[in-house]
């Protein structure tokens, strides 16, 4: 199937136009055809995936702003996980700003069911979701799912309130990015009111999951709630620090004895300059280099800054492959500058491997990392603090290594290593869900109770004390 860039204008569409042509090709290649039908269609057929587990049969229904979802090929939450492969029975409500998509409501697989809400102003979203539930999930018998996980606590938590509300069916919220932090305002976006929704739906839900220690830390500090935990991870890391290492720097760039890298994308050319003025003095050594694999518009101008500032001869420029594993693993030092989504999970490779880095502060490296102990941390846009980073590092081997081994045991410890065990924590983190208001209730019950005793207690003793008054 061919390549296309999920992030143009709109998903749905491209999203049905492929999935149009899977089910044709399957069509002609196997009697296993799985047809485009609406959810109220199908619901009608016979229960499609028997479990095979002593639970009880689980239809989930998450709803997402992240258009990332509408991928035909894959659905996934945490960029592992198929969920047609952890529930039985899955429907993905996407919450969008934008035009109304041709083909709104389809189904990838066979118990994987999509439908896109559109709306042309985001304060529409809740109200378009809502009507799409009616229409496709709200039956005879009431509401299909069991289980409504929204995946923000910003529209996607107002559309599962209502449900919830309607229909007593359970709710989890997800907590995916720290709305606290001052960087949120600043966002593209109507985010300041989006902070007010946050601070209503948050104390309605009994279970939460946060995507980080942070985030579930300020949670906690705001407001009481019954089921709060942190959603489990997978370590697919551990790997890397098994793999072979078919690359060696010393022999490919024999002049050098101490090779830094920087790898990242150059679409603009901040990253890759503020890797290259970090490196600058340690780089007047002949015998140091700093290797940037990366391409883009930016890549030229940091072209330019190697040549101005007379260090060409030691800094490399490589293209970037599906080689550069070996990279990451072959380098004394690894330099990211870049806080993207891609440079994350490059972080996180590299410290599978056990390499000593020089970071640029991010949300999710604060969570995981400790400044000096795990890796060197620096503010965002503060070059003079990655300059004195990477001078530390080059010229103490002993803060290397333990930089190296604390980041490897940070990825043992904070990530699951088994993908079966990973896989069943994760489903059952959501399915807590189930019994969390229950549980909250009977907490509840149990405080009125308490509160009832200790209120007969003082007045009996209070007319003990003076039986006159009785």
């Amino acid at each position: 199937m061919a390549r296309k860039d999920l992030s143009s204008t709109n998903f749905s569409d491209y999203a049905g136009g492929e999935l149009d042509y899977v089910l044709k090709r399957q069509a002609d290649e196997s009697k296993d055809y799985v047809p485009t039908v609406t959810a109220a269609e199908a619901m009608k057929e016979k229960r499609l995936l028997e479990h095979k587990s002593s639970r009880d049969v689980t239809r989930v229904l998450f709803i997402s702003q992240n258009v990332e979802l509408l991928n035909p090929i894959r659905q996934t939450l945490d960029g592992y996980l198929n969920i047609s492969e952890v529930f039985d029975e899955v429907h993905i409500l996407i919450l969008r700003q934008g035009i109304e998509p041709k083909q709104p409501v389809f189904r990838p697989e066979k118990n994987v069911f999509m439908y896109t809400a559109a709306t042309k102003y985001w304060w529409q979203m809740p109200f378009a979701g809502v009507k799409m539930i009616k229409s496709q999930l709200v039956f005879a018998d009431g509401f299909r799912p069991d289980l409504v996980v929204a995946r923000d606590p910003f529209e996607s938590a107002l559309v599962a309130l209502w449900i919830n509300k309607k229909f007593d069916c359970p709710i989890q919220l997800h907590v995916l990015i720290n709305f606290f932090h001052s960087s949120y305002l600043k966002m593209a976006g109507p985010n300041r009111w989006r902070r007010h929704i946050a601070r209503y739906t948050i104390p309605k839900f009994y279970s939460i999951r946060a995507a980080t220690d942070r985030i579930k830390q300020k949670l906690q500090e705001k407001v009481s709630i019954v089921d709060l935990e942190r959603l489990p991870q997978l370590n697919p890391y551990e790997a890397i620090a098994r793999a072979q290492q078919t690359l060696d720097l010393k022999e490919k760039y024999p002049q050098y004895v101490f090779s830094m890298l920087f790898v990242g994308t150059l679409k603009n050319a901040a990253a890759g300059l503020q890797a290259i003025d970090a490196a600058r003095y340690m780089l007047r050594n002949p015998q140091i280099c700093l290797i940037i694999m990366g391409d883009g518009p930016g890549r030229a101008e940091c072209e330019k800054r190697v040549k101005v500032l007379g260090i060409e001869k030691q800094v490399i420029f490589e293209y970037r492959s599906l080689e550069y594993m070996q990279y990451l693993k072959a380098a004394d030092l690894l330099i990211v500058t870049n806080t993207d989504e891609a440079s994350e999970e490059i972080v996180l490779q590299a410290a599978g491997a056990g390499k000593p880095m020089v970071l640029t502060r991010t949300e999710r490296r604060d969570d995981i990392f400790t400044h000096l102990e795990s890796a060197y941390l620096c503010a965002a846009d503060d070059v003079q603090a990655q300059s004195d980073g990477v001078h530390e590092l080059t010229s103490n081997y002993e803060l290397r290594q333990q930089l190296s081994e604390q980041a490897q045991l940070i990825i043992e410890k904070k990530f699951h290593q088994d993908p079966n065990e990973y896989r069943t924590e994760y489903r059952d983190s959501i399915e807590a869900a189930l019994f969390a208001q229950e549980v909250a209730l009977a907490l509840a019950a149990k405080s009125e109770a308490v509160a009832v005793a200790k209120l007969e207690v003082a007045q009996e003793n209070a007319t003990q004390s003076n039986p006159s008054q009785s």
